[in-house]
């Protein structure tokens, strides 16, 4: 190579014996780094962050729903025990069986009576009564009965011999009555027989079945 192809010292590449540094971007680092710790951050106020309104509400309906559920289970038992177990205590047979006493005792004791105890047999009868009935009686009683007694010592004795319950409610109930009806008197000293049938209507008042009707049929 002659001195005129020579290269210039001026102008030589020069060799690429390192590589160049990667500078890092300014300020990248850091918000990498904030950010992670933002999130961290952010996660421990979730932990820590109290229940939100939806969720209290649940919370109040997991309390409440039960209770409200007892509360309804009791009032459809005692809607069953009044509605139903009750009425059917109160019209079985033992029910039945009280009202055909209470109704053959009244009966027999509104239809009989004598001179001997005269106060005594109408007071009886008296308090097997009740309303508009005892009303009619007690001046049946003196208007016709007592003057009968007195000036003809009528004596009249009365035997109920079958009764069977036509209707049974709680309160009230009809029982139907047959009676034998035996009355004397100072002008017809032999017994004359009388039957009769009767409807006799039945109120429970007081813990006690009174007769409130006597109709007879």
């Amino acid at each position: 190579m002659s001195n005129s192809e020579q290269p210039d010292a001026d102008h030589t590449v020069p060799e690429l014996t390192e590589e160049p540094e990667l500078t890092e971007e300014p300020g990248l680092t850091e918000e990498l780094e904030l950010t992670d710790e933002t999130a961290v951050l952010d996660t421990d106020e979730a932990e820590q962050e109290p229940l939100p309104a939806a969720a209290g509400r649940r919370l109040r309906w997991a309390v409440v729903l039960p209770a409200a559920l007892l509360v309804a289970s009791v009032v459809a038992c005692g809607s069953v025990y009044l509605f139903l177990f009750r009425p059917d205590q109160l019209t079985n047979d033992a029910a039945q069986q009280q009202v055909l006493t209470a109704a053959k005792e009244g009966s027999e004791a509104v239809l009989s009576y004598s001179p001997d105890n005269l106060d005594k047999s109408l007071a009886d009868a008296k308090s097997h009564l009740t309303g508009e009935f005892l009303d009619h009686y007690s001046k049946f009683t003196d208007e016709v009965v007592r003057p009968a007694v007195a000036q003809k010592g009528v004596k009249t004795e009365a035997n109920v011999v079958r009764a069977a319950v036509s209707q049974m409610h709680p309160d009230n109930a009809a029982v139907l009555v047959f009676v034998n009806q035996v009355t004397t008197s100072r002008d017809r000293p032999s017994p004359a027989l009388a039957t009769s049938t009767v409807m006799v209507t039945m109120v429970k008042t007081g813990g006690r079945w009174l007769i409130s009707e006597f109709t007879p049929i």
